[in-house]
Parts: C-alpha cells; structure tokens; sequence
C-alpha cells in the first residue's frame, strides 16, 4: 500500500471505530479530592464509625469525596470542614463549582450534582499572637 493511501485510510477513522475511554469512580475521586487542595477554608474531616466520630477534625487531611460516573456524568458526595469564621454556605458553593470547573477540565465528564456535607468547622491556619 502506497503511504498517501495509508495516511488517507487513517484520516478516515471515525471516533467509533477508534474505541472509547473509560474513567473510573476512583480517578474521578481522585482528581476531585485534589481539587478541593485549591479551595480556600476547607479542611478534612473525621472519621467515624456508625454515626459517631471516633477521630478528631483535621484541618491538614483531605476532604472525603466519593464519585459515581455513568453516561459522560460524574455526581460527586464530598465530606469537608470550614474555616471558622467562614460562611458555610459561601465556601461550599466555592468548592462545589471549582469542583465543577476541575473535574469536567481534567476528564471531559460533565458534573451535574455535587453533595457537600460540611462535618465541622476548625480553626484557622492562622497563628495567634500571645500576650507577654
């Protein structure tokens, strides 16, 4: 086969026949857990056993996400802790559309739904200046 026919034959190639790609619930989970890295006021949470917290709030650890991805959409659960003052309902809205933005930019999935559940809230990383 001449090379001009060949390049002309892979040109050709549709996007079904070339095959699909696949991303799981973990890698969603993943990439949405870093996300929330670049979020201002939010922390990691607890961890709990039958409703109960059975570790203490951690503002250094991750926030929990857990995805679900069907039909080119990913709906994602995410656990996290706020930043005392901060506005609960402000910070989650942040988080839910840079979650939104991220997520859709890294995996081509849109992200119709975002459940936040805000498990406490922790003191800020600022240091306190005391009195001698």
């Amino acid at each position: 086969m001449d090379t001009a026919i060949t390049m002309s034959v892979e040109a050709e190639t549709g996007a079904a026949e070339r095959g699909s790609t696949t991303i799981s619930d973990r890698t969603v989970e993943r990439i949405a857990t870093q996300a929330l890295t670049e979020v201002d006021h939010i922390g990691g949470t607890a961890g709990r056993m039958l409703g109960v917290t059975v570790t203490s709030e951690h503002a250094d650890r991750s926030a929990s996400v857990t995805a679900r991805v069907s039909d080119g959409e990913a709906a994602l659960h995410v656990r996290l802790s706020v930043a005392y003052p901060q506005s609960v309902a402000h910070t989650a809205q942040d988080a839910r559309a840079h979650l939104q933005r991220r997520v859709a930019a890294f995996t081509g999935l849109t992200v119709p739904r975002v459940d936040i559940t805000v498990t406490a809230l922790h003191a800020p990383d600022s240091h306190t200046r005391r009195v001698r």
